[in-house]
């Protein structure tokens, strides 16, 4: 009688506990790798959305800006008084939060429209309103033919959203700091402001106690006298 002998052993469970504890910490190292690189991307993504929105504000505010005026033409020249060619910079907050609103004139083509019987110019306004999100304020520019009636609806569009916080400044020619600017005040005397400088905050959720902030100033001609 032939006798066969066999030397196959089967894993003991300490051996098996072993082997799923060594997985476990690759899955946890690769895991933490991963997730890692793609919290790192993703809060890229986030503050170059942030930039690109900063940057389109700035521009759209800096280029009204530099084409506000206002009217040194007699009263009658457009059928309406030459106060209302007026620029009004207006410090606000909303529930604690710089807020500032401001409004002028320019000598700029409509954005939103195809009417180019723009012989004097617009009246630009940048208002500001609460948005979806806890703490969001929404920055809203509109643009409306100059002398709009009071009674007419000026309907804004969305500049800019996310953020925490928008002030203009003001600087006369003196270089004196304003935080308000009424051209129809007697201390302004119908003059637009030298330059204005704009700051906005936007909400920083990895670290809220601390907002992206981003500045410029703009320069704005000493007078400028449209057209006829």
């Amino acid at each position: 009688m032939t006798t066969v002998s066999s030397n196959n052993k089967g894993f003991t469970l300490l051996e098996i506990l072993l082997a799923f504890f060594i997985f476990a910490i690759l899955f946890t190292t690769i895991f933490a790798s991963y997730s890692g690189s793609f919290k790192t991307i993703n809060m890229t993504e986030s503050r170059m959305e942030i930039y690109r929105k900063a940057a389109t504000a700035m521009d759209r505010i800096s280029e009204d800006l530099q084409a506000s005026y206002i009217s040194i033409l007699p009263p009658s020249s457009f059928g309406k008084p030459a106060g209302y060619t007026r620029f009004l910079g207006e410090d606000k907050d909303i529930n604690g939060r710089d807020a500032d609103t401001m409004s002028f004139f320019a000598r700029i083509e409509p954005l939103f429209s195809e009417e180019m019987e723009m012989a004097t110019g617009q009246l630009i306004s940048y208002d500001v309103v609460q948005g979806d999100e806890e703490g969001e304020l929404v920055l809203l520019r509109s643009e409306n033919p100059e002398f709009i009636g009071d009674t007419e609806e000026r309907e804004g569009l969305t500049l800019c959203d996310g953020l925490q916080g928008i002030t203009f400044t003001y600087f006369d020619g003196d270089g004196e700091q304003h935080e308000s600017w009424d051209s129809d005040s007697e201390d302004f005397e119908g003059s637009l402001p030298r330059m204005v400088s704009v700051s906005l905050e936007f909400l920083n959720y990895e670290n809220p106690d601390a907002p992206l902030r981003f500045m410029t100033g703009i320069a704005l001609p000493v007078n400028y006298v449209p057209e006829p």
